[in-house]
């Protein structure tokens, strides 16, 4: 029983050293541990979170109290406003051409200045045609190359009905120019023939004064109005410079004026472009 006991106690010792070495050999596991997190589902926590800009706030308040209703508010008022200044201006210089005054008259030559002025519209297809591409054929000033009546007159020789000034330019009525002598006297101002023509009509009233037109050379008719008298008469022939009458008085205070008009082809055309007046 000994010599089993014993060898008994010599295998459990030696069972128990094995099993301690195992242990000893065996890395100890560290505790694994986790990184800590400075987010939530990609948002920063409240304690890192800017603060939001006030300003920022209030327009996105302001923004969303108006809606579309406002905008279209904003553009109707505005619309308005400019619609009742230009009536304002355009009335101001209706008055000042309905009922002309000696300080409007330089206010009347710059109206009729801009009015005359082209515009380059070389420019603006330009601009045209660098920002939105080709110029478009629905605006019809654009590549618009037709030759004016005016200039092809311009080269003729043509007499001036009267020495004077232009007191009322053509792009008051667009049908013709009010002429004033230079030298106003007790001696009636003779009205002349700017070419040679043949009279087609002659008429007019004492308050408007006697009107006579002439068929001109090259599809040229002018009108010579405010006359006081004439000595010519319907299919009467004259030649350039001849005299077509002497110009109506002008009222006590007022300067008398020769209302002179000139049509190429039937339309309207400055005379001031065709003769020279002063």
């Amino acid at each position: 029983m000994d010599t089993k006991t014993s060898i008994k106690q010599r295998r459990e010792e030696r069972i128990r050293d094995l099993l301690l070495r195992e242990d000893i050999t065996q890395p100890i596991p560290k505790p694994v541990q986790e990184s800590p997190k400075l987010w939530n589902d990609g948002k920063l926590p409240d304690s890192y979170m800017p603060e939001p800009d006030p300003e920022k706030m209030w327009k996105k308040e302001q923004a969303k109290g108006r809606g579309p209703f406002h905008s279209n508010t904003r553009f109707i008022s505005g619309f308005m406003w400019r619609l009742f200044f230009s009536v304002i201006i355009f009335a101001l210089v209706w008055g000042i051409f309905k009922f002309p005054q000696p300080w409007s008259i330089r206010m009347q030559d710059y109206v009729m200045q801009s009015l005359n002025r082209e515009m380059d519209f070389q420019e603006v297809e330009v601009w045209y045609e660098s920002h939105f591409g080709k110029a478009p054929v629905f605006i019809p000033i654009f590549k618009q190359n037709q030759t004016s009546p005016m200039k092809v007159n311009a080269s003729r020789s043509l007499y001036p009905p009267i020495e004077g000034e232009i007191v009322q330019a053509f792009a008051v009525s667009l049908k013709g120019i009010e002429i004033a002598p230079r030298k106003i006297s007790n001696v009636p101002v003779e009205v002349k023939s700017v070419e040679t023509g043949r009279v087609i009509d002659v008429s007019g009233n004492s308050e408007t004064g006697i009107t006579v037109t002439i068929q001109h050379t090259g599809k040229l008719v002018a009108s010579y109005g405010h006359l006081a008298d004439t000595r010519l008469q319907k299919n009467d022939w004259v030649e350039g410079g001849d005299a077509v009458g002497h110009l109506q008085a002008a009222a006590k205070g007022e300067t008398p004026s020769l209302s002179f008009s000139m049509k190429v082809n039937g339309n309207y055309v400055d005379p001031a472009d065709v003769i020279p007046i002063d």
